[in-house]
């Protein structure tokens, strides 16, 4: 709101200024106009002083106009500036729009997977720690038909709004499908992202969301290894969550290398 004030504020003063440098040339040129009549109908004895005069105002004139070539030329940069400021802002959205699950705004699949290549890398080449956590909400076919899609929808966008602000900044949230989700947390082992993955059970457990609903979610911890793939790697999320939703759902699952899902 105050950059939309200030630009009005500018371009009030710029048509102001440019009103009055065409005045100002108008009355130079009528001032003109009147010494070069004078010179030539009624040529004074000593015409020093009218000619000074005359080169004044022509002077006068070539700093207005000057001083318009500026203003112009500001205001085609300032144009320029905005427009490409404009087409930032829209590659930005676009970038957005490929990224981003429209919904709930968080990182989509297509993310999820040139992430997590990345990460594995990471892990073949660095030996780094990489931990993910899968997690569904529990019951949410019956909330959608209990309480309608749209309620839902709505559940599921606070739901991520309110996770994100508990997530360390280099976490990644990713909206897998319907209310399953992934975090990718980079240099975390699988204890320490038990440990975060109990906390959000926590506190999705104790929050009421819409003013009326309580949710629950099941989790399931991996650790990636250094021989995972993408693929196998989500595998291994899929089945630990597969445990945490045979276990009795409302629970945290680690799955181990080595293990097999409950």
């Amino acid at each position: 709101m105050t950059r939309q004030r200030t630009a009005t504020q500018l371009k009030i003063r710029y048509r102001v200024f440019y009103v009055l440098s065409i005045v100002a040339l108008c009355a130079l040129m009528c001032v003109n106009f009147g010494i070069v009549y004078t010179l030539l109908a009624t040529p004074p004895e000593d015409p020093e002083p009218l000619l000074r005069l005359f080169y004044l105002t022509m002077t006068a004139g070539l700093l207005i106009l000057a001083a318009q070539a500026l203003l112009v030329l500001k205001r085609f940069v300032s144009i320029l500036d905005r427009d490409s400021l404009a087409r930032e802002e829209m590659a930005a959205r676009l970038e957005e729009l490929t990224v981003r699950d429209p919904l709930t705004k968080a990182f989509n699949r297509n993310k999820f997977e040139e992430v997590a290549a990345r990460e594995l890398n990471n892990v073949h080449r660095y030996c780094s720690d990489l931990s993910g956590i899968i997690f569904d909400v529990d019951g949410f076919r019956a909330i959608n038909e209990e309480h309608g899609y749209k309620t839902g929808d709505k559940l599921l966008a606070n739901l991520v709004h309110y996770l994100t602000g508990k997530l360390r900044n280099n976490d990644y949230l990713f909206r897998w499908r319907g209310g399953k989700f992934i975090i990718l947390t980079p240099h975390t082992d699988v204890d320490k992202a038990a440990i975060v993955a109990e906390k959000l059970r926590q506190a999705v457990g104790h929050k009421i969301f819409g003013g009326k609903i309580r949710l629950t979610v099941s989790l399931g911890v991996v650790q990636a290894e250094s021989e995972d793939t993408v693929e196998f790697f989500l595998q291994r999320l899929q089945a630990a969550l597969a445990g945490a939703k045979n276990s009795g759902r409302n629970t945290v699952v680690i799955l181990r290398e080595g293990d097999i899902a409950a």
